[in-house]
């Protein structure tokens, strides 16, 4: 099919590593999303201990992120990434027996930890492969396969942990199931030789893997996609709360919200690449913050459940066309031998804006009510789309830089240049889950 065609010539190895993220993402999400349900039921914890856990792991993750990409671009991707792999099926078979032998709750929580830090090792590196991978004008295709199979695995996980526990598999099992379904995954990386361009050998220090470029294009960048994602989280917290109170919705129907999101990224992230393709990597976030902002906005009309579900989509479509467009433009900014790391303080910003969203979220619904809210929380929308508008320099909003030609390694063969921003170009060099 010639609407498929740009997805057909894209490197092979990039089709097996959408699918490695397909098969993890499945494993992980077959067991994590019921861990919080599983906890409460144990005597004697606290919801605040439980969601305690959940803080500390995010904190971990973002510091491992950081970390990771840095030590991708000095060690190399396969090891690091196959590594971690393993240390993961290892630790979440350790979380199955934590959880059958009624282990106390400090022992699951050092284990959930331990899984955070191994997930924020994961995504980074996988991203600096994608961009290895794929030269300037294929990486919006490339990152938007991997969007594809990564929601193709946290829509199948869910259903698949649920259906088991209903047939008899008890959740510690389940757990048995997830460690070698990781495993599968690594022996899928496995077939991908190293993507990194050889480097003169030099001396790793602890303190390098956390260097903070001195470029403030892409610190702009940053800020954005920090305060974008201050937004972004708000679909999975706040607008629950909508739901419930204001609404006064059934579980049920906030559980279609959440599937909704997931089917509507698989059906249509192809068209959206297409619509990204035309209108640019750089006109692609303003529009996609845009539209958050306007979607959430939305939420201030809804009556019921249809009405929600519609702004829902709305915010979905805003995902389609954000999120590929940052991961593309935070390795296309990445200098020579620094696709990795600055892949990871891309993670890095991802995940505070989505560890502080929720808080930030409760304060604002508590201090504005139910409908109020939907009119202050889009401004961060509004904020994140004039972050993207200066972050990129010089040239008019109408088109989108080309990132520099890349080799199969995703460098450059001549020291780099922030590249300018042609109208009209119509490139496509544009951008996770």
């Amino acid at each position: 099919m010639a609407l498929l065609r740009e997805f057909r010539t894209l490197d092979p190895r990039i089709w097996t590593l959408a699918v490695a993220r397909l098969i993890v993402t499945f494993g992980f999400s077959t067991v994590m999303p019921f861990l919080a349900f599983q906890l409460s039921k144990q005597p004697g914890t606290s919801a605040a201990a439980i969601g305690s856990i959940w803080t500390i792991s995010g904190v971990a993750g973002m510091v491992a992120q950081w970390g990771a990409g840095g030590l991708a671009d000095r060690l190399g991707r396969r090891r690091l990434i196959l590594g971690t792999l393993l240390v993961r099926a290892a630790n979440l078979a350790l979380l199955g027996l934590a959880i059958a032998r009624h282990q106390p709750l400090a022992v699951v929580g050092a284990l959930c930890v331990a899984n955070g830090v191994l997930r924020g090792f994961f995504d980074p590196v996988a991203s600096a492969m994608t961009a290895d991978l794929s030269t300037g004008e294929q990486r919006v295709a490339a990152f938007s396969l991997q969007r594809v199979g990564l929601n193709i695995g946290w829509a199948a996980g869910p259903a698949v942990g649920a259906l088991a526990q209903r047939l008899g598999v008890s959740y510690a099992q389940l757990f048995y199931l997830a460690a070698p379904v990781t495993l599968v995954s690594a022996l899928a990386l496995a077939r991908i030789p190293e993507t990194r361009a050889a480097v003169a050998a030099t001396r790793t220090r602890f303190a390098d893997l956390f260097h903070i470029p001195a470029d403030p294009a892409f610190l702009r960048f940053l800020a954005a996609t920090f305060t974008f994602f201050l937004l972004q989280v708000q679909l999975y917290q706040t607008l629950s709360v909508f739901s419930a109170r204001a609404l006064h919705l059934t579980r049920d129907q906030v559980g279609w919200f959440y599937s909704a999101n997931g089917l509507l990224v698989v059906a249509l992230q192809v068209p959206a690449f297409y619509y990204i393709r035309r209108i640019g990597t750089h006109r692609a976030l303003v529009v996609g913050s845009m539209l958050y902002a306007a979607a959430y906005a939305s939420c201030w009309l809804a009556t019921g459940f249809w009405p929600l579900l519609a702004s829902v989509a709305v915010i979905t479509l805003a995902e389609m066309v954000s999120a590929p467009a940052q991961l593309t433009t935070s390795t296309s900014m990445a200098p020579p031998g620094r696709v990795g790391a600055y892949s990871g303080l891309y993670g890095l910003v991802q995940a505070a804006g989505q560890s502080l969203g929720p808080l930030i979220g409760g304060a604002l619904f508590d201090r504005f009510g139910d409908r109020r809210i939907w009119l202050v929380l889009p401004l961060f929308g509004v904020l994140a789309a004039i972050g993207y508008r200066r972050s990129i320099l010089p040239g008019p909003l109408g088109g989108s830089p080309d990132p520099p030609a890349t080799g199969s390694d995703g460098r450059s063969p001549s020291p780099p240049t922030r590249p300018k921003l042609v109208a009209g170009q119509g490139a496509l060099g544009r951008a996770n889950k």
